[in-house]
């Protein structure tokens, strides 16, 4: 696996998993209808940390209910289905009551994606600065490092730790302290780096 991490984006070359196939169909299903950021635990699988995961967090824009309809029966119409036994309808309503909807491959359950409206302000500036990364081919989307650091810390149980040190560990030549601090600080976490 080769990284490379440039002043515009992130490059990654390797071998594509069943889950990093997974993340991209549901990453080229979803940026036909909204802007998004893959926040939490694949950030660090994407960075090669060795860690199972069962669920993709995809922080999406607000979109209007006819937009997400009309992403939400492409969905259905591309093999996937919703685990939350509602129609695109009720899904989008769960949405806007701040509720995450979880999309797998059709018969299965493992992986899936997790998809929500921006929940909070760190949800927001996940969106509002998201990073760029080069998968091979492909462009995918995460929260910014230093705030994927912070939120870690702030979650606090081992694995989140454990993701947060490796984060630490592979960028700390390129981390903005001070947007790192500033995170920490939001979030009432102290980096023990």
């Amino acid at each position: 696996m080769g990284i490379e991490v440039g002043r515009e984006e992130i490059r990654i070359s390797r071998e594509l998993s069943n889950l990093d196939r997974f993340v991209l169909d549901v990453v080229h299903l979803i940026e036909r209808y909204a802007n998004y950021v893959i926040v939490s635990g694949y950030v660090t699988i994407l960075f090669g940390r060795s860690r199972g995961t069962e669920d993709i967090d995809f922080v999406m824009e607000r979109v209007s209910k006819e937009r997400f309809i009309a992403m939400c029966r492409e969905a259905l119409n591309a093999g996937f289905e919703f685990l939350n036994p509602e129609d695109c309808g009720g899904l989008y309503e769960m949405l806007e009551e701040k509720m995450g909807i979880r999309m797998v491959r059709k018969g299965e359950i493992i992986p899936n994606a997790e998809i929500k409206f921006p929940k909070d302000s760190f949800h927001k500036e996940a969106l509002r600065k998201r990073i760029t990364i080069r998968l091979n081919d492909e462009t995918l989307y995460v929260s910014p490092i230093e705030l994927q650091i912070a939120y870690k810390l702030y979650l606090g149980s081992d694995n989140d730790i454990e993701d947060a040190f490796f984060l630490y560990e592979m960028f700390k030549d390129y981390l903005d302290w001070g947007a790192l601090n500033d995170y920490a600080k939001k979030l009432g976490v102290e980096i023990p780096f």
